[in-house]
């Protein structure tokens, strides 16, 4: 529903959303908590929680869509819809992997 050279921030904003969701939902099924503090100490929790069974290049990709967070949210930087797609392609990886995860017993 966009258009090339349209601003990429809200849709960016929505994918760093969806991020923190599947990691709350990870944390909260298999440690009973949702981080409440900044988004780096979600990364934390989410490894905290996980050990081993976090693939570092799952890690990776969430590293990367929270470090975009402050930029695209309180930034004046404006990033394009083609940046936005890029970034919801990490998601979608990421995503795939954490309904895995929820799928799996406790």
């Amino acid at each position: 529903m966009s258009e090339e050279g349209d601003i990429g921030n809200p849709a960016m904003s929505q994918v760093v959303n969806a991020a923190i969701a599947f990691t709350d939902a990870l944390t909260a099924k298999y440690a009973g908590v949702a981080n409440q503090q900044d988004h780096a100490a979600a990364i934390r929790a989410l490894r905290d929680t996980l050990g081993n069974r976090l693939p570092s290049a799952q890690e990776t990709r969430l590293r990367r869509i929270l470090g975009e967070k402050d930029e695209i949210q309180y930034g004046t930087r404006f990033k394009t819809i083609m940046d936005a797609g890029r970034m919801l392609a990490q998601l979608e990886e990421f995503a795939l992997w954490a309904e895995a995860e929820l799928k799996r017993p406790r």
